[in-house]
């Protein structure tokens, strides 16, 4: 048994590799066939965030994420606020994500992307459902950010960081979403620092689904190779890692079906 802590099941947020009904159809019918038996899929912004929630209304391993991306952060308004206030409440919405800061590739400055990221914080700590964090760079900034709106614990997606950035989502309490870092070229160079979280505190992620030059879509699937790579680092099988990090999801976003 596996699960997906963090997947785009509609495609990529951006660009023009938005997935059909019937490729998201497959898709499902693919994670079922590969026992996949619980996916979080995130959106980045308010439609995406209600096509999610109409996908998890109907598939009883989907379950949803709400929030705005940093890369779109100048979106933010307290219209959209309010809408997502209201979607919180929705059964099978289980986070606020995907938010956070990115350095990197936003098109929104810095100040925009903190003020968004906070009124998700606040989203997120009125409700008492847990963020789902983007961080690409400031990563100092992010920490004291979490520091003075005090959030429900939460996750760091697709964590790629060093030991010190280990240390400082530790002491947060917060989980580990891994992903298919692990199986680029750059991805042994994680291999030490993913040793090094513990078992109960890691998840597994695919953040599919991704269009291939062939045509073809690589979905949640991914998360087993995941599982592979990160059994490997750490002395176990895929099966066992597959569990146990199922278990930690549950645990995590209190699902109990």
């Amino acid at each position: 048994m596996y699960s997906d802590a963090h997947t785009h099941l509609l495609g990529s947020p951006f660009g023009d590799n938005v997935l059909n009904d019937e490729e998201i159809k497959t898709l499902l019918q693919k994670v079922r066939k590969n026992n996949i038996n619980l996916i979080v899929v995130g959106s980045h912004d308010l439609p995406s965030a209600k096509k999610v929630m109409d996908i998890a209304a109907r598939e009883d391993i989907v379950y949803a994420s709400i929030g705005i991306h940093p890369w779109i952060a100048q979106m933010i308004d307290e219209e959209t606020m309010a809408a997502f206030l209201a979607l919180a409440k929705v059964p099978k919405v289980v986070a606020v994500g995907e938010i956070g800061l990115d350095e990197a590739r936003s098109k929104a400055s810095k100040e925009i992307q903190i003020e968004c990221l906070r009124q998700q914080l606040r989203l997120a700590k009125e409700t008492g459902l847990p963020p789902i964090l983007h961080q690409r760079g400031f990563h100092k900034e992010l920490m004291n950010i979490l520091k003075e709106e005090d959030p429900p614990c939460g996750a760091i997606h697709g964590f790629n960081g060093n030991e010190e950035e280990l240390k400082d989502w530790l002491e947060l309490g917060y989980y580990f979403t891994v992903g298919r870092t692990v199986l680029t070229p750059d991805g042994e160079k994680l291999k030490e620092v993913i040793k090094k979280i513990p078992l109960e505190k890691l998840l597994l992620e695919s953040d599919g689904a991704t269009r291939l030059a062939d045509g073809t879509i690589e979905g949640q699937e991914r998360v087993i190779k995941v599982a592979e790579v990160v059994a490997s680092w750490r002395g176990t099988t895929k099966e066992h890692l597959g569990e146990k990090t199922t278990e930690n999801l549950k645990d995590f976003l209190k699902i109990t079906a």
